[in-house]
């Protein structure tokens, strides 16, 4: 009794001495916030008088780390912190991994396996305690890398300065978009097991934190990658196509969105400037209305401009006079519409795959020739052949080939097999 009662009060003052270090922390961390928001966006020297004290105690606390002699940089993850605070991201800045997070969720949940088939059970409350801390750090860096990929991916240049830098930035996060789908199916082969194993040893509290934490948000995360995934294909797809015109064209317009100007064009007149240059020039316009703009102001305006309008004449239209509704017929006429091309090329395709001369053949090639008359095309013919072919239980497989710059599979044929042939 005396031994817990001694292990309680170092419990307890352990934890306070770490409450005062954390308030000690953020105190130098306040009290020297200009040489912290200095170095988010640069290094800081020491041979500012001004800094140097401010530098040495934000280096007691390992906020500022050496980069060269008397230079210094801010902690990477206070800088990773303040930048995903303040959206400030880097053109290639990259995801946060949760493979690490994984491998040892998975070390501590075998800890706990571990513990209750030897019974042993002495730590279970740190390991129980470290291993929700590691969730929590995998549900964190997920909402993390979904903020900067749309962050990233949101507009058509972000923060980069051409189009041949967007595309390198879309073909960057596509790969990283990849890794982390690769990273998310680790993590639920992660939560089954826990889902699984945690029935079977009775850890039904550490299965339902797991659950509602991690396993609750995983379609969700899903979906979001698969959108982000779906517009830089998409992105890609359509700069690969713009000509060299296009191009030249979309730069001038980042340049003029990226240096607003009030009044037209920024001009260095230099010394000696022309005169044509300070000469206003009077220019008629005719002023148009923005009917999808908002404001009083706006309204105002559409009002004085509705009133001028002439208005709308009203012609009277002769009232037909009602008369009473009688059924003429009710009997409908059957019409026997004629097949379509592809329907009868599907027909005789499927009578040969059950007859005895069938065999395995490439749905492109049968009836080439017809098809090509009735003008139908391949793609067309392909897609519509294989669902109506599934129907009538017959098997088909996609030729899939590799194709680059793109996350989806592409097929350029489909083999047909006998109801026979699996």
């Amino acid at each position: 009794m005396s031994f817990l009662i001694r292990w309680t009060a170092m419990v307890k003052a352990a934890r306070s001495e770490s409450r005062d270090q954390v308030q000690k922390i953020l105190e130098t961390l306040h009290r020297h916030s200009d040489v912290i928001s200095q170095s988010l966006v640069g290094s800081v020297s020491d041979s500012d008088d001004g800094m140097q004290k401010g530098i040495a105690a934000l280096l007691g606390v390992n906020a500022l780390m050496p980069v060269e002699t008397g230079v210094y940089q801010l902690n990477p993850r206070i800088r990773s912190y303040l930048s995903e605070r303040l959206a400030q991201y880097s053109a290639m800045q990259t995801l946060t991994r949760i493979s690490e997070q994984i491998h040892g969720g998975r070390a501590k949940w075998q800890a706990l396996v571990d513990m209750r088939q030897s019974g042993d059970e002495r730590d279970k409350a740190q390991i129980e305690e470290s291993l929700s801390y590691t969730l929590n750090e995998i549900v964190y860096f997920m909402g993390q890398n979904l903020r900067l990929l749309n962050h990233q991916t949101a507009t058509d240049y972000g923060n980069v300065e051409s189009m041949k830098r967007k595309l390198r930035q879309n073909h960057f996060y596509a790969d990283s978009v990849k890794t982390l789908i690769n990273e998310l199916n680790q993590l639920q082969e992660f939560v089954e097991t826990v889902d699984n194993e945690a029935l079977a040893y009775g850890l039904y509290e550490m299965r339902q934190m797991v659950n509602v934490r991690v396993k609750a948000r995983m379609a969700d995360w899903r979906v979001q990658l698969n959108d982000i995934q779906a517009s830089i294909s998409k992105r890609l797809f359509v700069k690969r196509r713009v000509d060299r015109e296009l191009k030249v064209l979309y730069d001038t317009v980042l340049w003029m969105v990226r240096n607003p100007t009030l009044d037209g064009f920024e001009i260095e007149l230099g010394a000696s400037p022309l005169p044509v240059l300070l000469t206003p020039i009077p220019i008629r316009i005719r002023p148009h209305t923005d009917i999808h703009a908002h404001g009083i102001g706006q309204e105002k305006l559409l009002q004085l401009v509705a009133a001028r309008l002439p208005a709308a004449s009203m012609a009277d239209t002769p009232k037909e006079p009602k008369v009473k509704q009688t059924v003429q017929s009710t009997s409908v006429e059957l019409v026997d519409l004629p097949m379509r091309e592809e329907d009868l090329l599907l027909e005789e395709l499927i009578a040969f795959m059950h007859s005895e001369a069938r065999r395995p053949l490439e749905i492109s090639q049968w009836q080439l020739e017809r098809r090509q008359t009735a003008g139908l095309s391949e793609e067309s013919w392909l897609l519509y052949a294989i669902h109506q072919l599934a129907v009538h239980g017959i098997h088909t497989e996609l030729q899939v080939t590799k194709a680059r710059d793109t996350f989806n599979s592409v097929f350029d044929d489909v083999m047909a097999f006998t109801a026979d042939v699996d």
